[in-house]
């Protein structure tokens, strides 16, 4: 019995053995190796359209087949798909590579100067808030409104009549203005002038109504004096949202890409 187990546990190393010496890891190209990393497949774009790419390895199978086993990371949990090429697969993949140059550190570093989605935390917390941007997430969808707090990596956006949440992971580009409150300090000076409008206002509706008399035959001076005091404050009531809105068009906006998805969409398609 025990004799026969151990007949049993060699037969099973054998044909693992044999199974083993069967395949073997393939280099695709001595610019990486034995396993494809995030970098590099990021600069030679061995394997775009894997979202959520850490790292990959081929395996021949012989008879001109190969099999690439993929690790990747989604909404924070790792797993592992597997995918199976053919000779010419495998031979495009090497051509590729081979057209691109080495992937110096240099090259590393400026890859990396246009990738805003690597810093996509950093960048939406250091927004200056609150203020009114327009994102797009998911299928071309485009939200507008004023971001008023990010919190766990959520965006609240007040909208017309409710507060959105979006999580940044669903973002895909982002318009906002570097720098608010630049104007701020023509503010009160801008305040005058709303209400001087105001009072203008006040003046040309006064001067196209007739005058109103009391009982006495008097003018009604202070009904004239009512609308002026409420043209001023007409004018001072809408002056906060005008000047938020002329100082916003004023201020330059920008861009940024905040997924690779996007990313690469903008940049290679």
């Amino acid at each position: 019995m025990i004799i026969s187990q151990i007949q049993n546990v060699f037969c099973f190393l054998f044909l693992l053995g044999y199974v083993y010496s069967q395949t073997s890891v393939a280099i695709v190209s001595e610019k990486v190796g034995t396993e494809i990393d995030i970098h590099e497949n990021r600069f030679y774009r061995i394997f775009p359209d894997e979202m959520g790419f850490v790292s990959a390895q081929i395996i021949d199978t012989g008879n001109g087949n190969f099999r690439i086993t993929i690790v990747k990371q989604i909404q924070g949990m790792e797993t592992t798909v597997r995918r199976y090429i053919d000779q010419d697969d495998f031979q495009n993949i090497q051509n590729r590579i081979d057209q691109l140059p080495d992937f110096t550190k240099e090259r590393k570093i400026e890859m990396y100067e246009g990738m805003d989605f690597i810093r996509a935390e950093k960048i939406i917390n250091d927004i200056p808030k609150p203020q009114f941007i327009v994102i797009k997430h998911g299928d071309n969808k485009k939200i507008r409104g004023t971001l008023l707090k990010v919190e766990d990596n959520v965006l609240y956006v007040q909208g017309p009549s409710l507060i959105e949440k979006i999580s940044l992971s669903d973002v895909d580009r982002i318009s906002y203005r570097q720098s608010v409150g630049k104007y701020n300090k023509y503010k009160n000076y801008f305040f005058v002038g709303t209400g001087i409008l105001g009072l203008i206002g006040a003046y040309g509706y006064n001067s196209q109504r007739s005058v109103i008399y009391n009982d006495y035959n008097i003018p009604r001076t202070d009904i004239a004096f009512y609308r002026y005091l409420n043209g001023i404050i007409l004018g001072l009531i809408f002056s906060s949202e005008v000047f938020d809105a002329v100082s916003t068009l004023l201020t330059s906006s920008e861009t940024i890409i905040l997924s690779e998805a996007e990313y690469n969409e903008e940049n290679y398609k």
